[in-house]
C-alpha cells in the first residue's frame, strides 16, 4: 500500500528588493518540504498573487511602494486569512511597524540581514525555514486577533476586583463561592498547594498578541514578579516590552543582568540571551547571558527560564506556555512539576499554533489548560489563592 506523498509548503515572497526575493527564493527551495510559488514586488501585486496561488504562507517585507507591508496585511486578513511571516530591519521604525503588524495578525517576525549582502544568512536560513513549517500549522481563522481582551480593564483595579470579576462568573450547579474554583470546561479548576513566589510565562509564535491578550488583566497591586521568554529575533523584545508597559497596569521593561525582582513588574527577557533566575540572600536577581545548562536552539530559552527557577524557587513557581510551535518549555516544567510547581496550559481552540502547549499536555504536566481569554484571570486565581 503505497503513501500519498507530502505536499510541500506554498510559499509567497513579497519583497521589493530583487536581491531579497532571489535569496529567499533560493533559502527556502532549498528545503524539500517547502516550494515558493511565486515573488511580488509591492503589497497590491502580492494580493494579487496571493489570491490566484492560495500559498500556505506569506513572507512579507514591510517598506515597499505602490503598497506596503502593513497596507498589504491588513487587506489580507480582510478578505482572505493567510499566515504571514514579516521580514523586518532592525530599526525603530522597522521594530514599530513589526509590533503594528502583529496587531494586524502576523503571525511571526524574521529579522533582516543588518550588515553587507550576504551577512548573517545563516542565521536568517535557520529561523525563517523553522518558522515558515511553523506558520503553515496555523489555522487561518486564528489570525487577525489584536490582542484586545474584554477583562482588561480590571487590570485598573485592585487585586480584589479581579477576583469579584472571578466571583462572577457563574457556573451551572454551582455557589458562586465554587465559581471561583472552576475552569472553562466545567472541571474542578486546581490552585496551588503553595504560595506563588513568581510567574513564567513563556512563548513563541503568535506569542505578541497572546501577551497583549494576558497581561493587561494582571492588576497594577499584582503581589509578585513576572517573567516573560518570547522567542524573537534580537532588537525586537525591547520594544514589545515598551508596548506592552503602555497597554499594562503592572510596569514592563526588558530584563536587566543582576537586577532584583520586584512584585508588580514584567520583566521580558532580552532576545539572543538566556536569562535565568538566582537567589542571592534570600532575593530572587536575574541572570542574563550566553550561559545555558542545556543546548537549545531558543534565545531565550523558556526550559532554561523554567530549569533556572527550579532551582531558585521551585514548588513557589506558576509556570504558563502559551501558542507556539515545538516543544520548549517541557523540559523544565518537568523539573518544576517534581517540586510541586504549577502549571497553566494554553487550550488548543485559541492557540495560533498548539506545539508548547501540547508537548506539556500531552506530558501530563499542566494543571490548568484554558482559553487564552481566561488565562489571565487564572493567573491571579491561582496567586491570590482565593476560594
Amino acid at each position: 500500500m503505497s503513501l500519498t506523498p507530502k505536499m510541500p509548503i506554498g510559499v509567497l515572497i513579497v519583497d521589493d528588493s530583487p536581491f531579497m526575493r532571489l535569496t529567499l527564493q533560493k533559502i527556502l527551495n532549498q528545503d524539500p518540504d517547502i516550494k515558493v510559488l511565486d515573488t511580488a514586488r509591492d503589497g497590491r501585486e502580492g494580493i494579487l498573487k496571493l489570491q490566484a496561488l492560495r500559498p500556505q504562507v506569506v513572507t512579507m517585507d514591510v517598506e515597499m511602494p505602490v503598497m506596503n507591508g502593513l497596507q498589504a496585511l491588513e487587506e489580507i486578513m480582510r478578505w482572505q486569512p493567510t499566515p504571514v511571516i514579516v521580514l523586518s530591519a532592525v530599526t525603530t521604525a522597522g521594530t514599530e511597524a513589526t509590533l503594528k503588524a502583529f496587531d494586524l495578525g502576523a503571525c511571526d517576525v524574521v529579522a533582516k540581514p543588518s550588515g553587507s549582502p550576504g551577512a548573517d544568512l545563516n542565521a536568517l536560513s535557520r529561523d525563517l525555514v523553522e518558522k515558515i513549517k511553523a506558520a503553515a500549522g496555523v489555522n487561518p481563522a486564528r489570525l487577525g486577533s489584536k490582542g484586545v481582551n474584554p477583562f482588561a480593564k480590571s487590570a485598573s483595579g485592585p487585586v480584589g476586583a479581579v477576583i469579584q470579576t472571578l466571583a462572577t462568573k457563574e457556573v451551572p450547579g454551582t455557589s458562586t463561592r465554587q465559581a471561583t474554583r472552576l475552569s472553562v470546561t466545567g472541571k474542578t479548576g486546581l490552585i496551588p498547594k503553595y504560595p506563588i513566589e513568581i510567574v513564567a510565562i513563556g512563548t513563541s509564535t503568535g506569542g505578541p498578541s497572546a501577551l497583549q491578550a494576558v497581561l493587561p488583566i494582571l492588576p497594577g497591586d499584582f503581589p509578585v514578579p513576572v517573567l516573560v521568554a518570547q522567542h524573537m529575533p534580537p532588537g525586537f523584545t525591547g520594544p514589545l516590552a515598551q508596548r506592552l508597559n503602555g497597554l499594562c497596569a503592572l510596569k514592563v521593561r526588558e530584563g536587566i543582568h543582576g537586577e532584583a525582582l520586584k512584585a508588580g513588574t514584567v520583566y521580558v527577557a532580552p532576545a539572543g540571551k538566556q536569562m535565568q533566575v538566582q537567589r542571592k540572600s534570600g532575593q530572587l536577581t536575574l541572570q542574563i547571558g550566553e550561559d545555558s545548562p542545556i543546548h537549545t536552539l531558543y534565545h531565550p530559552s523558556v526550559d532554561v527560564m523554567f530549569l533556572s527557577l527550579a532551582k531558585a524557587v521551585g514548588k513557589g513557581t506558576l509556570g504558563v506556555v502559551m501558542t507556539g510551535m515545538g516543544s520548549d518549555g517541557t523540559k523544565g516544567m518537568k523539573e518544576l512539576k517534581a517540586l510541586e510547581g504549577f502549571a497553566i496550559a494554553e487550550s488548543e481552540e485559541t492557540c495560533v499554533v498548539y506545539g508548547m502547549p501540547r508537548s506539556l499536555v500531552e506530558a501530563g504536566l499542566a494543571d490548568r489548560v484554558v482559553p487564552l481569554g481566561e488565562i489571565g484571570r487564572t493567573i491571579v486565581e491561582c496567586v491570590i489563592r482565593r476560594g
